[in-house]
Parts: structure tokens; C-alpha cells; sequence
């Protein structure tokens, strides 16, 4: 997967945040080995049959967040909110993931970790609610 341009932008997700905190499903964290920083972060939150993301990201020089969501059936819904929070922090990629399933995450994950901090070896890092 490959990022096309990245123009973060700060979105104020904590009232997002606040309204699913009860419905924690999973993190995902792309950090930086040799300083332990976590370069981009996604929280997945489940109410009824919606899946919702909030996501954090920290270059160098500028950071930005992105609040996406997910409702019906028949698809990967977890992967359809991630890609639109990434979009909505300012993120393009070369293609939009959403639906594709958990492989599809990691790769846009990586990559948007590589593109931030020019590095090629991060750890991924997902932990369970």
C-alpha cells in the first residue's frame, strides 16, 4: 500500500471518543522502535452494529487525528471506519481499504507509519479489549 500525501489535520475527536469509550473493542499502534513513540494509533469502538475509529497521528513536525465509522452487513466493518478516519485526518492513500479485512489495516498502517517518520522497520502493536 502506498501513501499518496499527507496533510494532517487536528479534528477534535475527544467528543467522538466520549460518546463509544463504553464500547472499546481494539488498539492498533504503529511505534518506533529505537524511541518507543507511537507514530499512529487506531482505537476501534463497537455500539450495536456500528464500528467506529478514532485515530491518531504524529510526524516529525505536525500531528493530526480522524474520527470514521461503519454500519450494515456483509463486510469488514472494522476496516471500512479505520479507512474512513484516515481520510478524514487528511491521509490519501493510493487506495481506499475499506471492507478488505484486518491484513488491508496492517499494510495501510505500515505504510502511513513509514511515510511519517522515513523509517521502514516500526512495530505494530494490537491489543484486545
Amino acid at each position: 500500500m502506498k501513501v499518496l500525501s499527507i496533510n494532517l489535520q487536528d479534528n477534535e475527536i475527544g467528543a467522538k471518543r466520549e460518546r463509544v469509550n463504553n464500547g472499546f473493542s481494539s488498539e492498533l499502534a504503529v511505534i518506533e522502535p529505537k524511541t518507543g513513540r507511537s507514530i499512529a494509533i487506531f482505537r476501534t469502538y463497537i455500539t450495536g452494529y456500528t464500528f467506529h475509529c478514532c485515530a491518531w497521528f504524529h510526524g516529525s513536525d505536525n500531528y493530526g487525528s480522524g474520527y470514521g465509522k461503519a454500519t450494515g452487513s456483509g463486510y469488514c466493518k472494522e476496516s471500512a471506519a479505520i479507512d474512513e478516519a484516515i481520510a478524514n485526518a487528511g491521509i490519501a492513500l493510493e487506495k481506499r481499504f475499506g471492507g478488505r479485512g484486518e491484513s488491508a489495516i496492517r499494510d495501510a498502517a505500515l505504510a502511513i507509519g513509514r511515510k511519517l517518520t522515513g523509517k521502514r522497520n516500526l512495530i505494530l502493536h494490537k491489543a484486545h479489549g
